[in-house]
C-alpha cells in the first residue's frame, strides 16, 4: 500500500541518508549482485583490490554512484533486504497490536459499561435496601416515641395524683393538731395524757411520714420524668435525623444518568471523616430504643409504686382515723360514766347534805329548849338559897334541884357538842358538794371538748381510695373526685 511505501522509503532515507536520492534518479534497477567467479579485467583494472564480496559491491556501488573525485558508502543488498524485512516485520507487529489495543479498547469499554451499569443497579438496590432499613428504624422510632409521650402523660397523672394526695394530708393534719390543742384546755385532773392524746400523737406521726413518704414519691417522679424527656428528645432527634435521611436516600434513588442538576465531586473522600458504620448507625437507634423501653418499665414501676404508696397510706390512716375515734368514744363513755357517777354522788351528797341540816336544826331546837328547864331549875335553885337560917338545908329538892342542873347542862353540853359535829358533817358535805360540781363541770367541759371540739370535727373526713380518682378538699370534706 501506499502507507506501506511510505514507512519503507522513510526507513531507507532514515537508514542510507544522502545516498537515497542518487540511487532514486537513476534510471535503470539494480540487478541482484551475485557472487562472481572471477572479475573481469575490465573491472579488476579499474577497482581496488578489496577483501570481500561486500567491499566489491560497495565499491561499485560508490563508481557508479559518486563523483569521479569522491567514492560514496555503499549499503548491502541483504542490508537493504533486512531494512526492508525489518520495516514490514515492524509495521505488521504494529499493525497487530493496533489491532490488539483496538479490541482490548472494546472490550474494556464494554467491561467497563457493564460494570458501570451493575455498579449503578447494585447502589440503586443498596439504597433501596437502606431506605427499606431506615424507615424500619423510623418505624419503631416512631412507635417507641408514641408509647413514651404517652407514658409521660401517665406519669404526669400519677404526679399529679400523688401531688393532690400530699395536699390531702394537711387538713387531717391540721384537725389532728387541733384536737390535741383543744384538749389542753381541759382542766384539773382531766388534763391527763390518755390513750386519745397517745393516738392522736401516733396519727400525727403516720401523717409526717406518708407526707415524707409522698414527697419522696413525687421526687423520684420528677427524676423519671426528665430520663423519660431526655429519651423523649433522643427519640425526636433521631426521628428528624432518619427522615432527613430518607429524604435524601430517597432523592439518590430516583436519580439517573439523564437527571438535571447532576453535579460530579471533586474529591469523595472528603466526606469520610463525618461518617460511621452501619453497625454504629443501627446500635444508636437501638441504644435509644432500650433507653427508652428501659426508663418506661421504670415508669410503670414508679407509677405503681406511686398508687401502691398511696393505696397503703390511705389504708394506715384510715385504720389509725377509726382507732382514734374509737379511743374518742372510749374515752367519752369514761367520761360520761364518771360524771354520772359523780352526779349520783353529788345527789346523795345533797340529800345528805339536807339530812344533817335537819338533824343540826332539830339539835339546836333541842338545845334552845334546855333554856326554860334550866333556867327554872337555876332560879328554883336561887330563890331557895335565900331561905333562912337553919331552913337553909340540903334536902331532897336541893339534891334534886342540883342534879337536874347538872342534867340540862350535860344534856346543853351533849347537844352542843353534837351540833358541833354536825356543823363540821355539814361542812364537809358541802366541800364535797363543792368539789363534786367542780368535778363534774370538768367533765362536762371535758365531755364538750372531746365530743363536740374533737370527735364532731373528726367525723366530716371521709377517707376514700384513689385507684380512680384524686383527693379534693372542700368545706372540711376529703372526697375523691370521680
Amino acid at each position: 500500500s501506499n502507507k506501506s511505501r511510505q514507512l519503507k522509503s522513510s526507513g531507507i532515507n532514515a537508514e542510507y541518508g544522502d545516498y537515497t536520492p542518487r540511487l532514486e534518479s537513476l534510471s535503470f534497477q539494480l540487478p541482484t549482485i551475485r557472487e562472481p567467479a572471477q572479475m573481469t579485467s575490465s573491472y579488476s583494472s579499474v577497482l581496488p583490490s578489496y577483501g570481500s564480496k561486500r567491499d566489491v559491491g560497495k565499491a561499485l556501488l560508490q563508481t557508479l554512484g559518486a563523483p569521479s573525485d569522491q567514492i560514496r558508502d555503499r549499503k548491502a543488498p541483504n542490508d537493504w533486504n533486512a531494512a526492508f524485512n525489518m520495516h514490514v516485520r515492524l509495521s505488521d507487529k504494529d499493525k497487530n497490536k493496533a489491532e490488539t489495543q483496538r479490541d482490548a479498547s472494546n472490550r474494556l469499554i464494554k467491561e467497563l459499561d457493564q460494570k458501570t451499569k451493575s455498579k449503578q443497579a447494585e447502589i440503586n438496590r443498596r439504597l433501596q435496601d437502606r431506605i427499606t432499613t431506615v424507615a424500619y428504624w423510623k418505624q419503631r422510632l416512631t412507635t417507641e416515641h408514641a408509647s413514651i409521650c404517652q407514658e409521660i402523660t401517665n406519669l404526669t397523672m400519677s404526679k399529679q395524683k400523688t401531688q393532690q394526695a400530699l395536699a390531702s394530708t394537711e387538713l387531717p393534719t391540721e384537725v389532728s393538731t387541733n384536737c390535741l390543742k383543744n384538749r389542753e384546755n381541759r382542766e384539773a385532773i382531766d388534763l391527763v395524757q390518755d390513750l386519745v392524746d397517745d393516738e392522736l400523737i401516733n396519727e400525727l406521726n403516720m401523717l409526717s411520714e406518708v407526707q415524707k413518704l409522698l414527697q419522696t414519691r413525687i421526687h423520684d417522679t420528677d427524676g423519671r420524668l426528665r430520663v423519660l424527656n431526655d429519651c423523649k428528645s433522643n427519640l425526636e432527634y433521631d426521628i428528624r435525623d432518619k427522615e432527613e435521611c430518607l429524604r435524601l436516600d430517597e432523592h439518590c434513588y430516583k436519580l439517573n444518568n439523564g437527571s438535571a442538576g447532576l453535579q460530579q465531586v471533586a474529591q469523595p473522600s472528603l466526606y469520610d471523616g463525618h461518617t460511621t458504620t452501619v453497625d454504629k448507625h443501627e446500635s444508636f437507634s437501638q441504644d435509644n430504643l432500650e433507653k427508652s423501653e428501659i426508663a418506661r418499665v421504670m415508669s410503670c414501676l414508679q407509677r405503681e409504686l406511686n398508687d401502691f404508696s398511696i393505696n397503703k397510706s390511705n389504708d394506715e390512716l384510715q385504720k389509725q382515723s377509726e382507732l382514734v375515734g374509737a379511743m374518742f368514744r372510749l374515752r367519752l363513755k369514761e367520761l360520761t360514766e364518771a360524771k354520772t357517777g359523780l352526779e349520783g354522788q353529788l345527789e346523795k351528797t345533797n340529800q345528805e347534805i339536807s339530812s344533817v341540816e335537819d338533824s343540826l336544826h332539830q339539835l339546836r331546837e333541842a338545845l334552845r329548849s334546855k333554856d326554860g328547864p334550866m333556867k327554872v331549875a337555876t332560879t328554883r335553885f336561887a330563890v331557895r338559897s335565900k331561905r333562912p337560917n337553919v331552913e337553909q338545908t340540903r334536902d331532897y329538892v336541893h339534891g334534886g334541884l342540883l342534879s337536874e342542873i347538872n342534867d340540862i347542862t350535860g344534856s346543853q353540853e351533849a347537844l352542843k357538842q353534837q351540833i358541833a359535829s354536825a356543823e363540821e358533817t355539814l361542812h364537809r358535805l358541802l366541800k364535797n358538794k363543792e368539789r363534786l360540781q367542780q368535778d363534774i363541770a370538768i367533765k362536762k367541759k371535758s365531755i364538750q371538748i372531746d365530743e363536740q371540739q374533737c370527735l364532731r370535727l373528726r367525723k366530716t373526713l371521709s377517707w376514700r381510695g384513689l385507684t380512680n380518682g384524686h383527693w379534693i378538699v372542700e368545706h372540711y370534706h376529703i372526697r375523691r373526685k370521680v
